[in-house]
C-alpha cells in the first residue's frame, strides 16, 4: 500500500480521502480490526495509507464538516 505523505498530498488535495473503514474491500488494521477511517486514492481507485500529518488534517475537515451541519 503506498503511503502519502504532507508533500505528495500537496500537489493533489482532491485526489485523496478518507473513507469509513467499513466500506466493502476496506483494509483492516494489522491485529484484523476494522479501522475508523482508512486513505484512498479517488484516481487509482486503490486504499492508501496517509503520513500522521495527512491523517489528522483530514480528520480534522470531516469533523469541521459535521459541525457545520
Amino acid at each position: 500500500m503506498n503511503k502519502i505523505t504532507a508533500e505528495i498530498y500537496q500537489l493533489h488535495p482532491d485526489r485523496y480521502i478518507l473513507v469509513s473503514g467499513n466500506e466493502e474491500g476496506a483494509p483492516r488494521c494489522p491485529y484484523g480490526n476494522i479501522q475508523h477511517w482508512v486513505g484512498y486514492d479517488s484516481l487509482s481507485k486503490k486504499y492508501t495509507r496517509f503520513t500522521k500529518s495527512v491523517y489528522k488534517k483530514l480528520v480534522e475537515e470531516i469533523e469541521n464538516k459535521k459541525q457545520r451541519q
